[in-house]
């Protein structure tokens, strides 16, 4: 058996043309496809259908499902359950923004190779993954390889915002049927076991407006504002003691993002406004569940509140909560992918932690099912101008996804 599964690994991992991966990365970076709301033609759909085309080709069964208008899941499987497991490779066809073009040293699309690098918006964040994705279940397609279960690629939308695409594919019945999957994010190829959580809280403070010059007739929101942003260190601290230590995470963060007042119209320098917002980017690590977060920061409103009379203080998850995840090394999946990561690179894997969230979060806190996060690309490079690749980063994540798959799949 185990004779078996080295040759189906072999014929697959000689089945990789390492021009075609880099020559596919770069026609996917070259495809804007930054979500711009407004802009009806600023969406994933022209690399969705590309990947469409790309897959069907290789005889993939494909499928594509619109999550949003003009914002297509593409998900493309090999082989049949038939009581066997069903193991995904996921990446995101959605990309940030650019930002100003002139700041950049290679053009933001251009996919230019220059010294073992490929350049662009979205080289690294995950278009290098999603590209060494497809080239290895291409791999095992023309390999001819046995599978016990099937084998998915997905190409999900929507992963820089509210994650839609991982939201919807939850409830389809491929995504149903899944029992793991590897999230292709850039992460230096190394094993990502735990992922941190997010909480957005969005923070809404009501006062009543007064003049400037007459503070005592008004209630200030934006005082109230300034009573909440210090309880943030104490929330910090709180939450820290909530969570388990992490051997790869950093441990719980409170950062605030946004701050505006007033929450709607213009402001006016001698009006004291009725409102005020706030953003809390809330980072987690493995432990406490949403309701005992929801409870650290209601508390931290309240006391807040309680230092400025006149004012209330509300506040909401944006896109919900999304807690940390962890898969322990015993996992079939982790096995599967460690044993990938030797027979690729010669060396042992090096375990990781995800410092932000992923479309895995999705999947494992709604599906149950163990993931990996494991990709191409310098984990601090993404949202960067002159984001990049290095091809010897691509052409080793391409092989690793094909034995694990097949460790994995493999009777």
């Amino acid at each position: 058996m185990a004779r078996r599964r080295a040759a189906a690994i072999d014929a697959a991992l000689s089945s990789i043309d390492d021009a075609e991966l880099i020559a596919l990365t770069r026609d996917l970076v070259r495809i804007p496809s930054v979500f711009r709301p407004g802009d009806s033609t600023a969406t994933e759909a022209e690399v969705a259908r590309y990947i469409e085309r790309w897959l069907g080709k290789q005889g993939f069964s494909v499928e594509v499902h619109e999550v949003a208008p003009g914002r297509p899941n593409v998900v493309a499987w090999l082989g049949d359950r038939d009581g066997g497991p069903s193991l995904l490779l996921e990446g995101h066809t959605d990309v940030v923004t650019e930002g100003d073009p002139r700041e950049w040293t290679h053009p933001p699309f251009g996919a230019e190779l220059v010294d073992g690098r490929i350049y662009g918006r979205g080289a690294a964040d995950m278009k290098s993954g999603l590209a060494a994705a497809m080239i290895a279940g291409a791999a095992i397609k023309r390999s001819g390889a046995e599978l016990h279960g099937r084998l998915v690629v997905g190409a999900l939308a929507d992963e820089e915002g509210d994650m839609l695409g991982a939201r919807h594919l939850c409830t389809t019945p491929l995504g149903r049927e899944l029992s793991a999957a590897i999230i292709c994010e850039p992460e230096q190829n190394e094993v990502c076991l735990e992922q941190r959580g997010v909480v957005w809280a969005r923070v809404l403070v009501r006062g009543r407006m007064a003049h400037g010059a007459m503070p005592e007739a008004g209630a200030n929101p934006i005082s109230a504002i300034g009573a909440l942003l210090a309880e943030v260190p104490a929330l910090e601290k709180r939450l820290r003691r909530l969570s388990e230590k992490s051997r790869y995470l950093k441990p719980p963060t409170v950062t605030p993002t946004i701050v505006q007042s007033p929450a709607q119209g213009i402001g006016q320098s001698n009006v004291i406004p009725s409102s005020a917002r706030l953003t809390l980017d809330v980072r987690l690590t493995p432990g406490p569940d949403g309701s005992a977060v929801a409870r650290e920061i209601d508390a931290a409103c309240q006391r807040a509140m309680a230092r400025r009379p006149g004012v209330t203080i509300e506040w909401a998850p944006v896109n919900g909560f999304r807690l940390a995840t962890r898969v322990e090394r015993g996992e079939p999946l982790v096995r599967a992918v460690v044993s990938a990561v030797r027979r690729v690179t010669g060396r042992p894997a090096r375990f990781s932690g995800v410092p932000g969230s992923t479309d895995g979060t999705i999947l494992r806190t709604t599906l149950g099912i163990p993931i990996v996060t494991l990709g191409p690309g310098n984990r601090l490079i993404p949202h960067q101008v002159d984001e990049h690749v290095e091809v010897s980063e691509l052409t080793e994540a391409a092989r690793i996804y094909t034995a694990a798959a097949l460790n994995f799949l493999q009777p």
